[in-house]
């Protein structure tokens, strides 16, 4: 049993029970107070005092009558998700994403810009911000409240720096966090882009992941993983927890930007992959990922080939993530499980129930991401986590 070492003051409970009403608002919709009461088991007066704080202060509203069971009526409760906002951004090695979300998490508006090879991080910085500001006056009458981003890693929690982006240098020179807060005025929050992807998945499963280990694996232009051990993130001292893709698969392989050699990502990721389909295939213009991605949905031999080989691969990594954390579920996303994810859901399912001991793979679930963005989606969630934790900090009027 979990034993604090400090006590809890009055202030600190009334916002953990804020934080509570907040997230059964969010996943119910629409709910009444009474209902409130009784899925989170405060007392009916306390949730009346909170939610009249939270009309107060313009974070809810209320929303006519709902029927309960005995055919009586109460009053409905809702958040405005049509009056706020925040910005969620996805920065990856190739390009990056930027989106308007709903205090729900659902996505408003959102776009997508290729990353020219020729670009240094300070003319993707200004894109980004171009795009933010874009947004923002697209969607004026919609008071935005944060912004959070998803970066590439290994990134220093620490230091608010990108560590290493492998393929682009530069970015440990920038201070991402600064350079957006002071340009916008808004809290900004950066997060290693699988813990965002991790995020995403427990926003949605919170009731089927909370007393579980989850580990979300993004098979991107890299290699990563985002832990949550019941509901929280696995970070590590510096932030840099679950940087797979830097794991040696072959102790004698080739030598990684990050010093490491054999290194999972140089072997599973989506620049692995099209590295391979262009000197297996020798087109006379390097393929794209794109393309390379084409190539498979068209049943190419050679093409589902290298696809299958670079499955089988991440299969051994995913091996050692479930060997370290034993998680109860593991969610395969990012570029490459979009390519064919029912070739590597097989292909890494078999890799798995050959490597561990079948206990262990009988009571756990191997799955593909249902959501195509999950990092730029679990971006935004890393600022609503906030907004939810300390709603007085962002709406009250003292």
């Amino acid at each position: 049993m979990f034993t604090p070492d400090h006590g809890f003051n009055q202030e600190y409970m009334q916002e953990l029970n804020r934080a509570l009403l907040i997230k059964l608002l969010r996943k119910e919709g629409i709910c009444a107070r009474t209902v409130l009461a009784k899925k989170s088991r405060l007392k009916q007066a306390t949730v009346t005092n909170i939610i009249n704080d939270f009309i107060e202060w313009g974070i809810v509203k209320e929303v006519g009558f709902l029927v309960g069971n005995k055919g009586r009526r109460s009053i409905g409760i809702t958040l405005k998700n049509d009056e706020f906002g925040v910005i969620g951004i996805q920065l990856a090695r190739k390009y990056f994403s930027v989106g308007v979300f709903d205090l729900s998490g659902n996505s408003v508006d959102q776009s997508k810009q290729e990353i020219g090879s020729a670009g240094t991080p300070k003319d993707t910085m200004k894109k980004i911000s171009t795009e933010i500001r874009s947004f923002i006056e697209k969607h004026a009458d919609r008071k935005m409240l944060a912004i959070g981003m998803a970066v590439p890693g290994p990134f220093s929690v620490k230091k608010g720096r990108i560590e290493l982006m492998t393929g682009s240098s530069g970015w440990n020179d920038i201070s991402i966090q600064d350079l957006l807060e002071e340009e916008f005025g808004l809290p900004v929050f950066l997060e290693n882009d699988a813990n965002c992807g991790a995020l995403a998945q427990y926003w949605y499963n919170d009731e089927q992941y909370e007393k579980e280990v989850m580990v979300y694996i993004a098979a991107g232009a890299g290699i990563g993983a985002g832990i949550m051990n019941q509901g929280e993130l696995v970070e590590g001292t510096l932030g840099m927890a679950g940087e797979i893709g830097h794991m040696s698969i072959n102790f004698g392989g080739p030598r990684c930007a990050c010093g490491n050699f054999g290194c999972l990502e140089l072997y599973c990721s989506a620049s692995a992959f099209v590295k391979e389909m262009n000197r297996v295939l020798k087109p006379a213009e390097d393929y794209t990922f794109a393309e390379a991605k084409e190539l498979v949905k068209e049943g190419n031999p050679i093409a589902m080939e290298i696809y299958s080989n670079c499955c089988d691969k991440l299969g051994a990594g995913v091996v050692n993530v479930i060997n370290a954390f034993n998680p109860a579920v593991v969610v395969i996303g990012d570029e490459m499980s979009h390519v064919s994810s029912k070739v590597m859901l097989e292909r890494v399912k078999r890799e798995v129930k050959i490597r561990v001991l079948p206990e262990v793979y009988e009571n756990m679930i191997i799955s593909m991401s249902v959501t195509k963005d999950s990092m730029l989606h679990g971006a935004a969630i890393v600022s609503l986590r906030d907004i939810f934790r300390d709603p007085k900090k962002y709406f009250s009027r003292e």
